[in-house]
């Protein structure tokens, strides 16, 4: 009875969607127009690149030069295997979705373990810096130092939260990479691999990819302004919007009526939620895996809780 409940529940929904595109012709393009320069200023700029790059260097045999030197650290630490620091070096410095196509890359290569993925995918939910500094900080709240200060309270939950999860899925591991087997190993990959031919699959499913993401933010900013409609309030418009799509949430955030320290705070809350349309984006790039939505939610939650007590000790620490 309920699975037949809901069935008709989102085919009700979904009537009412189509409905809402056809008599909101006018928004609906505007909305359009608003993911395309978003995918092609933003998203495509940041993530196509750094695709290309990680790939290579995952061919060449980065990751485990990374997990030999890393590898003390990231288990004192985080209790994951070493080589998951490439996954949380290249997050942090493209943004998300990127880690969970890095975690697909070493699952692919047999170089971590689905525990080390589950787990290491709560804590490497980076938004991309440049965003956060240029869109965020410049743009939406006109304060470059807010801008940094978002950053970095952002970047610190995130190794919290990670600290915090230690012995989640704790599985002893005895793997070992010396720096000298993987600096030899990653010589050898680059003289006997074929670069063009790495290089051209990995623009033909980047470029896939990409199109899935424009697809997906597009789909859930038409859906934004389909559920925000009905609010008077700027307030709940504004925070329904970010956990919905982050971006348009943030811009929203940026026109309340609020001091900049409560817009600081509801803006690195919606970053380290992320917004339902950059968790889809990720669950679909591991969809394969099989790996469970529930405790990635739960993660975002606390990690933007975590992220808004670090921004009020940063700001009480700089007395601001």
């Amino acid at each position: 009875m309920m699975k037949k409940f809901y069935s008709f529940l989102v085919v009700f929904f979904l009537i009412l969607l189509l409905l809402f595109i056809f008599t909101n012709s006018v928004l609906v393009n505007e909305v359009i127009s608003f993911s395309y320069d978003i995918f092609i200023n933003s998203v495509f700029p940041s993530l196509f690149p750094m695709f290309l790059i990680s790939s290579l260097l995952v061919a060449m045999g980065i990751p485990k030069v990374l997990g030999s030197l890393f590898a003390l650290g990231m288990q004192k630490l985080f209790k994951v295997k070493g080589i998951s620091s490439f996954i949380i070096f290249m997050s942090m410095l493209t943004g998300f979705p990127s880690s969970a196509k890095y975690i697909s890359e070493l699952l692919d290569k047999n170089l971590i373990t689905i525990e080390d993925a589950k787990k290491v995918l709560l804590f490497s939910f980076f938004s991309n810096p440049l965003f956060i500094i240029n869109t965020v900080g410049i743009l939406f709240l006109n304060n470059k130092t807010y801008g940094f200060l978002i950053l970095l309270a952002h970047i610190l939950a995130n190794f919290i939260l990670g600290i915090i999860l230690r012995n989640y899925l704790k599985k002893e591991d005895n793997t070992v990479y010396s720096i000298k087997d993987s600096l030899k190993e990653m010589v050898n990959n680059i003289n006997n691999s074929n670069v063009f031919t790495i290089l051209f699959t990995t623009i033909k499913n980047s470029l896939g990819l990409l199109l899935s993401i424009f697809g997906t933010i597009t789909f859930f900013l038409i859906l934004t302004n389909f559920v925000t409609l009905p609010f008077s309030s700027l307030t709940l418009k504004a925070m329904v919007a970010g956990i919905l799509e982050m971006t348009s949430g943030l811009k929203y955030v940026s026109m309340l009526d609020y001091s900049l320290k409560v817009k600081a705070y509801l803006s690195v809350f919606l970053i380290s939620f992320g917004g339902l349309s950059i968790h889809t984006q990720i669950m679909s790039i591991l969809s394969k895996y099989k790996i469970p939505y529930l405790p990635f939610l739960l993660s975002r939650i606390f990690h933007a809780i975590i992220s808004v007590v670090v921004l009020f000790l940063l700001f009480l620490f700089l007395s601001l």
